[in-house]
């Protein structure tokens, strides 16, 4: 299994001991290659990202050193959503080489250098979970339960390394049964199982993980008939692709901005052209101004909208999702249409709901769109 760095979250080396009197240790380098393919087999032209070399001194009565290379690790991660989710695996995982060195005072390598290989997601640790908490995911979702739209595709983010097959069910019964195979390369760490549920409905997800044990991950079909159904689709924990539904009410609403200034509309001045009889007609007109000019001026008028959604009624198990879509930094929302529109979450509070409390839980979020009304890239 694979060492996965979750980048946003720190993760810690913490290099060879070399104590005295064997060692006189001076500093350490690491040496750090990142690169797409396959683990251990450092392409030698364009699949390498990035290769940095880091040097820290050691500190006086100390004999090793702590790097974090999670921030390094995250300016190589790409993440793009174009309504489908195969694509956005290619550019969701890399491989990270780092090889640890130490030096002596006297400038001499001490040998042999340590290697090791990291596989790179932007995902995140919680605080509770403590310093570099490595568990691989399986499902690479954390809630157990999942609703979707009838008719629209059911997709459950994995992890190859660890599962093997996800048998998709209704009522107990297998209707069919996805194999998952790990090749080894970058771009298939995470993939994407995906169902139809145009003629088929489905209630549970079995995921069969190192070779014996099971997860159940339990799949509610909805089928909304008054509302337009939005889809917001964003990057989880685990650094996957998830979707979330919402199938009530939506609302649009437009923020907008603008710069003011005076100025002067007033013409000292005026020649007027004219022709009459093919002979050109000049007239002067003296302190003048249009009474239809505007004195007070707007000027880099733009603005932006906002997409108001409501959830429908969700249970309890469903709060770690929607917890996930709160501190996510990529969100998009394919509307009624197909249409895929890059947003951002403009709520920055969350109210924890459960039955016993709220009785039916429905959740209300706000997304502003992440770009400008008027086009302005330049």
């Amino acid at each position: 299994m694979s060492t996965i760095v979750r980048t946003r979250s720190p993760y810690f080396i913490r290099t060879t001991n070399y104590a005295s009197p064997t060692y006189s240790i001076d500093y350490f380098q690491i040496s750090i290659s990142i690169y797409e393919g396959n683990s251990g087999s450092l392409p030698t032209c364009g699949g390498i990202y990035g290769q940095y070399t880091l040097k820290k001194k050691v500190l006086p009565g100390e004999t090793s050193v702590t790097f974090d290379i999670s921030e390094i690790a995250n300016d190589h991660l790409i993440q793009t959503f174009n309504g489908t989710h195969g694509g956005s695996a290619a550019t969701q995982s890399f491989w990270m080489q780092v090889t640890v060195t130490g030096f002596e005072t006297n400038g001499s390598a001490i040998s042999p250098s340590v290697t090791n290989q990291y596989l790179i997601q932007e995902g995140f640790n919680k605080f509770k979970e403590g310093v570099n908490y490595v568990t691989e995911p399986t499902a690479m979702i954390t809630a157990n339960y999942m609703q979707y739209n009838k008719g629209s595709n059911l997709v459950l983010p994995v992890n190859p390394e660890r599962v093997n097959s996800v048998a998709w069910k209704l009522n107990g019964s297998t209707i069919a049964t996805t194999t998952v195979t790990d090749a080894g390369n970058s771009e298939q760490k995470i993939q994407y199982i995906s169902k139809s549920t145009i003629s088929q409905e489905y209630d549970q997800a079995v995921v069969t993980y190192d070779t014996s044990s099971t997860r159940t991950i339990t799949i509610e079909q909805l089928d909304e008939c008054k509302y337009p159904v939005n889809r917001v689709t964003f990057l989880n924990r685990w650094g996957a692709m998830q979707d979330l539904f919402f199938f009530k009410k939506s609302t649009e609403s437009l923020d907008t901005r603008r710069e003011n200034f005076n100025r002067s509309i007033f013409k000292a001045r005026t020649v007027t052209e004219s022709l009459r009889e093919e002979d050109c007609q000049t007239t002067i007109t003296y302190n003048s101004y249009s009474t239809t000019g505007h004195a007070d001026k707007s000027f880099n008028a733009n603005g932006r909208e906002s997409i108001l959604l409501n959830s429908g009624f969700v249970p309890d198990s469903m709060n770690e999702t929607f917890e996930e879509l709160m501190v996510s930094e990529y969100v998009w929302v394919t509307d009624p249409d197909d249409v895929v529109i890059p947003v951002k979450v403009k709520d920055t509070s969350f109210a924890y709901k459960t039955g016993l409390n709220d009785k039916l839980i429905n959740y209300t979020m706000n997304f502003e769109k992440a770009f400008d009304l008027v086009n302005n890239i330049r």
